[in-house]
């Protein structure tokens, strides 16, 4: 499976193909380690990749640096409060799910 890496083309390969997609929003480079964390466990199995091609899912990942003007809009504009991020979208661009940021001190 092909993970795109920016949103402009996710977003538009959605509208164009009429699918459905998954956004993971995580850190760029080494600064973040749940994101580290996650990109690890997604490269030790393809079941996701594999979960995605099934169902005609657009995977994309997409980098966050660490805060500056341009992550500041794409923070806003996505809802993100802490990253590793998700979304999902409806074929008909409709936002379906998210996850949230939870404090360690919240996770059960």
């Amino acid at each position: 499976m092909k993970w795109l890496s920016e949103i402009e083309e996710a977003q538009t390969s959605r509208e164009q193909q009429g699918k459905r997609l998954l956004m993971i929003f995580k850190g760029d480079g080494d600064w973040c380690p749940w994101c580290n964390r996650l990109e690890a466990l997604l490269q030790e199995s393809s079941a996701l990749d594999d979960y995605l091609e099934s169902e005609g899912i657009i995977g994309a990942k997409i980098g966050i640096p660490r805060r500056d003007q341009d992550t500041e809009g794409i923070r806003e504009r996505f809802g993100i409060t802490g990253i590793p991020f998700i979304t999902f979208y409806a074929d008909d661009g409709r936002l379906e799910g998210v996850t949230e940021y939870i404090d360690d001190g919240d996770a059960q």
